[in-house]
Parts: C-alpha cells; structure tokens; sequence
C-alpha cells in the first residue's frame, strides 16, 4: 500500500471497535516510509473499489528479530534501527495487525503468496489480542515461543514460518541443454549427420536406402544441430548459381521439443547470407508448409507437381536480406582460406604468412 491509501485502511481499522489501534497513524506511516511493503491491501477485482481488508507487518532485520524475542520491541512505537528497509530482506516478520471481517479464509492466502515473494524463508510471528484471534492462531498452526505465556498477549511463532512465506515456491524448472548449430568439417560431423537422418528418414519414414543417400552427400554442406553437445539435428545444403537450396531436414524424435530446429534453420540461413546468396529454396512436405512460412518462405509461383520418397512435397522459396559483411571476390584472401563458418577466426594459413615464399618456381 502507499502512504495516500493508508486513509481507507485508518477508517476500516476505526470501524471495528473491537479491535485495538496498534500504534498511532503518525507511526503507521513512519513505518511505510521506511519499508513499502510493510502494509497490504485487499480490494474487490472491480476498479476504484472500497478497501475489504488490510494487513500490517513489521519486518524485522537481525537485531529487530532478536529483540522481539526478548522483550526490546515496542510494537506501540517500533524503533526503525530494528526494520528492515525495502530494499533488504527481512529476518523475521511479525504480524503487526489483520483488519479482514470475514475474509481472513480468503484474503490471508493472497497477502502470503505476495509478500513471500519478498520474505521467502522468514520465521512468521504475532500476538494475539483477542480470544478469537487466539483461536484462529492455534487453528493455523502456531504455536507459543514460551510455554508459560501460552495466552493472550504472548508471543507465538508459526509452527512451520519457513514454509508459510515460501507457500508455493516457484517450480524450478530443470534448465534445458544449449542448442548449439555448426558446419560439419570433419568426416566425424558428416557421419553424425548421416546417422541422423538415417534414423528420421530411414526408420521413421521408412524410406528406402538408394532413395535417401542419392549420391550428392560427399558435394554438399552439412549443418549439424546440437543439444548439450549431442547430435540432434541435420540439414544439408547444395548451392546453385543464383540460389542454395536446403535439403534432409531432420530432428530425432527425442529432441523435437526443443529449439534445435528453429536455431539450426536460423543459423543455417546466416550462414547462406554471409556467403552472399540472397535466394534460398527447398522441397517441403505440406504438413510442414506453415512452419517454413516462420522463417519468410513461401510457394513458389510456379509450383510443380512433387511426389518421392512416397511424399507430396511443394516447392518453397525465400528471400534473404544482404548481409553487411557478404563475402566476395573482394573479400580479404585470407578470410576466403578460412574454414567454412569461421571466417572471423584466423586459421593456420594466415600464420603461414610469416614465412617467405621458398618455392623456386
């Protein structure tokens, strides 16, 4: 709540006489300056609705948590040097006032969710300062810090404090692996590749053998997709004159619930822009005609008939924008020596040049 809101809750304080004024409005709001979260509101979901319930809280910082354990702590007039600021974590929270007729079941919840997301782990304390306070108190689980002063007045802390401002810890999520997408070099990636799609096409699909390796793997370029260091994705690429054509994308079943495809396709076509070619083309099964529209493809105006491997396919292109850095024959020789993708590492080439020419000839 901020201060100008602070109105409302004075006034529905006031209109239960039943309940004692904790402190005066003066505290009240020396508090609130101190640590915005010290107070909350309970509004109905309509807008510019009344105020229904409102809960203070002290929240103490290490020296305020020991001295409300032994007795230093006026909660009539609450030293700052005992409360945590906004921006600190509390220690301990202590329940300074609850003003919620017959929403206690149902506004309590929510205040906790909320300023657990602050106070996660805080011992959770209060007082009670009626018998029906006492009552609901016992009933919610706590329990006196003193056996001997297990009564109105006395201090109790809730039985399980920790879990009641962690209530319901954010589900962490097990991280997923990095996706990571590179050229095939070695003869090694290039196997990699192949015995992905041999497990996509050949099992999966079913397709035939001669139908799947047609003889144009050891002239094309390999895109291989990786999810925490293992194979999972593949794609080949062959280039014509004015245009590269990507072929055999392909993704294990086990990793088709991560990004691999998307960052493979991504990468894949950076790669193409980067070697200056500004069209790229492909055969696309029609179940897949949507998710290639994602990347800027579309049909080809002049779109053939294309049936193999017992699939339709339709032919899809797209248009690339031109990369800044687009090499060329202008390019820097050495950069044009260097490994497919990595021309922005030197290679070993280029430490050659420090060497003369010896050749005779």
């Amino acid at each position: 709540m901020a201060v100008g809101e602070l109105d409302e809750a004075f006034a529905l304080t006031r209109a239960h006489p039943e309940l004692k004024t904790i402190a005066s409005d003066e505290v009240v709001i020396r508090v609130l300056n101190h640590n915005a979260y010290s107070f909350w509101g309970v509004y109905p979901a309509e807008s510019e609705s009344p105020l229904l319930a409102y809960y203070g809280f002290l929240l103490l910082n290490t020296i305020g948590a020991q001295a409300l354990i032994d007795g230093r702590l006026n909660p009539l007039d609450p030293d700052l040097a005992f409360l945590a600021s906004t921006d600190e974590r509390p220690e301990a929270i202590y329940i300074w006032l609850v003003v919620a007729p017959g929403l206690s079941s149902r506004a309590t919840p929510m205040v906790t969710i909320s300023l657990g997301r602050i106070c996660r782990g805080a011992p959770l304390y209060a007082r009670a300062g009626t018998q029906a306070g006492l009552n609901l108190m016992r009933r919610q689980g706590f329990c006196a810090v003193n056996p001997e002063n297990d009564g109105l007045g006395g201090l109790f802390i809730f039985g399980g404090a920790a879990d009641a401002f962690k209530m319901r810890e954010p589900r962490v999520r097990p991280q997923r692996p990095t996706c990571d997408v590179k050229v095939a070099r070695t003869s090694e990636d290039v196997e990699r590749a192949l015995a992905i799609r041999s497990a996509v096409y050949l099992i999966e699909q079913q397709c035939p053998y001669e139908e799947e390796f047609d003889g144009n793997d050891r002239t094309a370029t390999h895109m291989l997709g990786l999810v925490g260091g293992e194979p999972a994705a593949t794609l080949r690429l062959r280039y014509f004159a004015d245009f590269a054509k990507i072929e055999r994308v392909s993704v294990l079943p086990r990793y088709r619930n991560t990004p691999v495809a998307k960052e493979l396709v991504r990468e894949t076509l950076e790669f193409l822009r980067r070697k200056g070619y500004r069209k790229v083309y492909g055969h696309v099964q029609k179940r897949l005609i949507n998710y290639w529209t994602r990347f800027g493809f579309k049909l080809l105006e002049s779109n053939h008939k294309l049936v193999f491997s017992d699939h339709e396919y339709v032919l899809m292109w797209g248009e690339l924008e031109p990369h800044p850095e687009a090499l060329s024959m202008h390019s820097n020789p050495y950069v044009l020596l260097r490994p497919e993708g990595k021309w922005d590492e030197p290679c070993l080439l280029e430490s050659s040049a420090v060497r003369p020419a010896t050749n005779p000839h």
